[in-house]
């Protein structure tokens, strides 16, 4: 498999690309930035995954937040998926982790903090049957969130540098009236507005409340319910655990193993163009037990993509938030819609876990059901076709495992069988996913669907300090980024660090 993933970022990235393409290259790294910039929701550019050796995947069990949450807070999460060092398993799963609140900030009013910040220490596990070890880990992602982490701390999102403040204005000189105007909101269409009609004081207060009412703002602080999939980072020179040997691999049905070889994988859209999805699943049940699978395990179903659901899903985008079942696009197998369409999000709508779904008939005895999995990490801007658009993670497989890890922890499969194809690991590459070509079986079982009502917080402040709070935060966003010097020192920024991050993928690929 590594060769093949070194021969593909060969040809991904050239080793000397000519001057030409590198500043086209630049060019339109640099439209890209522009447009994306106008959207807060938007990740960095996503890298390719980091080997998963060194990560353990865990569910918080405790709620925690970044306004009242203290530091020194105890918290629990609980392992999904067995983590394997040295073909032994030392973190089993099911194993309780135990950590506390580091540190946390809060923004409050925001005359201090713009962003919210928490950090979360890991202490030690504890397995099932009661053994008790040290935990060298520290927290690596937080599954779909819109924060980030940096040096595993929890960053969280600067919530008035959204599209929304883009409606008014920017500046590029400083003076005293637009200080005063950017404290009360009155700056780009609203000042304009309420200059060009005169509308005087009165008029000016009802242009502000309109736009309070009109664009919604998102929330600034870190909210994360029990059922948060997040992934540690485990130092394997220092890890303790059980020492046991993993389970043995299984291996499909003879039927269904040779008809899954047989048959296509490819994803395409409608004018058959390919994409990076393949059928990287299958299920062996009914219909009702893939559905309950899904559900037990976290996953919602997506829904249709009409002209209202792209409208809720513009709103998510815009107000920084979670659409659970926002739409996918139109995607084809054998030149056919999936039948079903599930998806897991967190707390923004641009990332999130998908999964399309085809049923196959019935093969060698059982109803078989085919599901091409990816993962949404990001949005970005196509200048190519002038659109915003998901950004997928390459590595199918990573999603392909999340999807068995989710259902087997929610006891709704049996243990996972592999069937290999050679030919769908080099077919793989040439659609730009990065897969060593085998599709896993899961046998469904019957289980209960997830009926349970989400997790509520209590807002922060009342309603009078969430006010004071957003008209503090969009000010010092005004001044301090809604100008061209900020605008050209990011575009320089992100051109540079677009160049590194392909010299580096270079630079492996000749390795």
């Amino acid at each position: 498999m590594f060769r093949l993933l070194t021969g593909q970022q060969r040809k991904m990235v050239p080793s000397r690309p000519n001057r030409g393409h590198s500043l086209r290259r630049i060019h339109s790294s640099a439209l890209t930035f522009l447009v994306s910039l106008t959207v807060a929701g938007l990740c960095p550019p996503a890298l390719f995954a980091s080997s998963l050796s060194d990560e353990v995947e865990v569910r918080l069990k405790t709620p925690l937040t970044s306004y009242a949450t203290k530091t020194g807070t105890p918290f629990e999460c609980v392992v999904l998926r067995s983590w394997v060092s040295n073909n032994l398993v030392v973190i089993p799963q099911g194993a309780i982790i135990h950590g506390h609140v580091g540190k946390v900030t809060s923004v409050g009013l925001g005359i201090v903090h713009e962003r919210a910040k928490m950090d979360l220490v890991f202490d030690d596990f504890v397995t099932e049957d009661g053994r008790h070890f040290p935990l060298a880990a520290t927290l690596a992602s937080v599954d779909n969130a819109r924060e980030q982490v940096k040096a595993g701390v929890v960053r969280g999102v600067l919530a008035a540098n959204q599209p929304n403040e883009l409606v008014f204005g920017m500046w590029s000189s400083p003076s005293l009236g637009m200080l005063s105007r950017t404290l009360v909101g009155l700056t780009g269409l609203s000042h304009q507005i309420s200059s060009g009609l005169s509308l005087g004081p009165a008029g000016a207060a009802g242009m502000v409340v309109l736009r309070l009412a009109i664009f919604r703002f998102p929330e600034p602080e870190i909210q994360y319910a029990p059922g948060v999939d997040m992934r540690l980072t485990v130092n394997p020179a220092l890890q303790q655990g059980v020492q046991e040997a993993p389970a043995i691999a299984l291996s499909a049905p003879d039927g269904v193993s040779e008809w899954l070889r047989k048959e296509p994988f490819g994803i395409d859209r409608r004018d058959n163009r390919p994409v990076g999805d393949i059928v990287n699943l299958a299920f062996l049940g009914s219909r009702q037990q893939l559905e309950h699978a899904f559900t037990a395990a976290g996953w919602a179903p997506a829904d249709p993509p009409t002209r209202k659901t792209k409208k809720q899903a513009y709103y998510a985008f815009n107000a920084m938030r979670a659409y659970a079942n926002a739409p996918v696009s139109a995607l084809f197998y054998k030149g056919m819609l999936p039948e079903i369409v599930f998806e897991k999000s967190l707390n923004t709508v641009t990332k999130r876990h998908h999964i399309r779904v085809w049923y196959a008939g019935v093969v060698d005895g059982h109803e078989l059901w085919l599901g091409a999995a990816t993962h949404d990490t990001g949005g970005t801007f196509n200048p190519h076709y002038f659109r915003f658009t998901h950004k997928i993670d390459p590595n199918v497989d990573d999603e392909r495992d999340k999807i068995v890890t989710d259902l087997r922890f929610a006891g709704c499969a049996d243990p996972e069988m592999r069937v290999d194809r050679p030919s769908a690991a080099s077919n793989g590459l040439d659609r730009n996913s990065l897969t060593d070509g085998s599709a896993t079986v899961l046998s469904l079982t019957d289980c209960q669907p997830n009926n349970a009502a989400p997790f509520l917080f209590t807002k922060p402040g009342n309603i009078v300090s969430r006010l004071v709070r957003r008209m503090i935060l969009e000010a010092r966003n005004h001044v301090e980024r809604e100008n061209p010097y900020y605008w050209t020192f990011e575009a320089v920024m992100h051109v540079k660090n677009h160049v590194v991050q392909s010299n580096n993928q270079a630079g492996k690929a000749t390795n």
